[in-house]
């Protein structure tokens, strides 16, 4: 008894391991709880693993590249030349940018709206038009018969410098500021600006199709 009070009182006592021939294997009941452990922690590391994946292509989509892309501004080549291919000289055909969503255009009219000069269209004749419809946001191409903006989705129209035509859309295209740097020709897709309203008409040439629609109303 006096051993066992002072092994009690703070002596130290020695663990032996168990030799090997005398362990007792894992029941199946054990080996299936095991299991299940690890089938869990897997599945918890993979599901954890694919969020993480998830949170930051989220991120890179809700925050702009700074070093370029859509959200900045961006250079797209000599001022003289794009204004050449989209102008007169070229048939006044739109030149699309893919990397800034946008559709380069001539511009020759009036420009009594204030989104113009807010945009630097009536200076440089030229802009840069967002290719979202500002209905629904659908992708908005360019028909070379009409010579108008047509949305395949619902219908809206735009001239040719984005003004409203036809269909649902409240306004004319939303579009970018452009400017000149050192002969280079800049679009600022990080400064959205409002297109004009219906019934805006700043420019004769284009106010009406010039051939058949590409999408019928």
């Amino acid at each position: 008894m006096a051993e066992a009070a002072s092994r009690g009182s703070g002596d130290d006592v020695s663990v032996q391991r168990v030799p090997e021939k005398k362990r007792k294997p894992l029941t199946p009941d054990q080996m299936a709880v095991s299991r299940r452990m690890f089938l869990n922690r897997a599945w918890t590391a993979t599901f954890a693993t694919f969020l993480g994946f998830f949170g930051m292509s989220t991120l890179s989509f809700l925050w702009p590249k700074l070093s370029g892309g859509f959200g900045t501004a961006i250079t797209v080549g000599d001022a003289a030349e794009i204004l050449k291919q989209v102008g007169p000289d070229g048939g006044y055909k739109p030149l699309f940018n893919p990397e800034g969503r946008f559709w380069l255009t001539y511009y020759d009219g009036t420009g009594d709206s204030p989104v113009y000069a807010a945009v630097g269209a009536t200076e440089l004749k030229i802009q840069a038009l967002y290719r979202k419809c500002v209905h629904l946001g659908c992708s908005v191409p360019h028909c070379s018969k009409s010579m108008l903006f047509e949305c395949p989705c619902h219908g809206s129209k735009y001239r040719l410098h984005g003004e409203y035509y036809g269909g649902p859309a409240p306004r004319g295209l939303d579009r970018f500021p452009v400017s000149v740097a050192a002969g280079k020709l800049v679009v600022d897709t990080g400064a959205l600006e409002v297109g004009p309203p219906r019934g805006t008409n700043t420019w004769d040439k284009f106010a009406e199709p010039v051939g058949s629609l590409c999408v019928p109303t």
